[in-house]
């Protein structure tokens, strides 16, 4: 009869003398906090590259967006401007004038009754450039600008009979001004009112624009006063500026197109629709 013998078991001992040396720290399982500590840093650290990379990407879409909007804002302006301009035309059968009793700016005043005063400024600030700051003694800090009138036409040498622009006729004998008739504009819709512009003129020295709206004579002119480099019509739209013209519509170009010496935009700030370049 066969008979079957059976080894113990090994206990401890036995264990720690064969088996257990095949062991090493190296072998030894992590404990699952190490674990998911370990992961919970590295996505983390994932997530904050992530986030600022989409930052860096959206950040310039959202200062667009910015602007855009306020570039809106300043149309909507513009264009309360034009249908107050029209209804005081229909009323008066002339244009608000540039100026009157002196220096002082008249066509404000003239609107102020159709349009709030916000709605006589730019929505989006500037900050001044040099000349501006030391010519109209104004800080360095952004304004936002007032939009200027089309007093004078295109007109930047000789003597024309009449005014070309809307700030009205200087009567010689007199020594006042007559305004402009509404009827002298052939096409209102090819007419520039007026527009973004940082050209004003300081009635009170020191004056700040921004505190004494009546003291000040607002103007847009399609060219650049030399040597001074000041320009007639505004660039803080994308280099380009909004303008309004006679029939309340409004326009966005740039502002190499608006001060162009070119018969094509040399007429749109004339009243008879002519670019006459004699007076260029």
């Amino acid at each position: 009869m066969n008979t079957t013998t059976f080894e113990p078991c090994p206990g401890i001992a036995g264990l720690a003398g064969s088996s257990a040396s095949a062991f090493s720290s190296k072998d030894v399982v992590p404990r699952k906090s190490e674990i998911e500590v370990g992961f919970t840093l590295l996505e983390l650290l994932v997530v904050i590259t992530v986030i600022a990379s989409l930052a860096s990407l959206l950040l310039p879409a959202l200062a667009s967006a910015k602007q855009q909007a306020r570039a809106t804002q300043c149309k909507s302006n513009l264009r309360q401007l034009g249908i107050a301009l029209q209804l005081y035309t229909q009323d008066q059968n002339c244009y608000p004038l540039a100026t009157s009793d002196g220096i002082f700016g008249a066509w404000e005043p003239a609107l102020r009754e159709f349009v709030p005063d916000n709605g006589f400024y730019c929505s989006l600030p500037i900050r001044p450039s040099t000349q501006f700051i030391n010519i109209f003694r104004l800080s360095g800090a952004a304004v936002r600008p007032h939009y200027g009138y089309n007093a004078l036409g295109a007109v930047w040498r000789g003597s024309p009979p009449y005014n070309p622009g809307l700030g009205g006729d200087l009567n010689l004998a007199t020594g006042t001004r007559q305004p402009t008739c509404a009827n002298r504009v052939v096409t209102p819709a090819q007419m520039i009112a007026m527009g973004d512009s940082p050209t004003f003129i300081d009635a009170i020295f020191g004056t700040q624009p921004q505190t004494n709206i009546p003291n000040q004579i607002y103007i847009a002119f399609p060219y650049i006063v030399e040597p001074l480099g000041y320009v007639g019509v505004g660039n803080w739209h994308d280099g380009g500026a909004n303008i309004l013209f006679g029939d309340a519509h409004v326009r966005f170009d740039q502002e190499s197109f608006w001060i162009a010496a070119t018969d094509q935009s040399r007429r749109l700030w004339n009243s008879d629709n002519q670019p006459h370049s004699e007076w260029w």
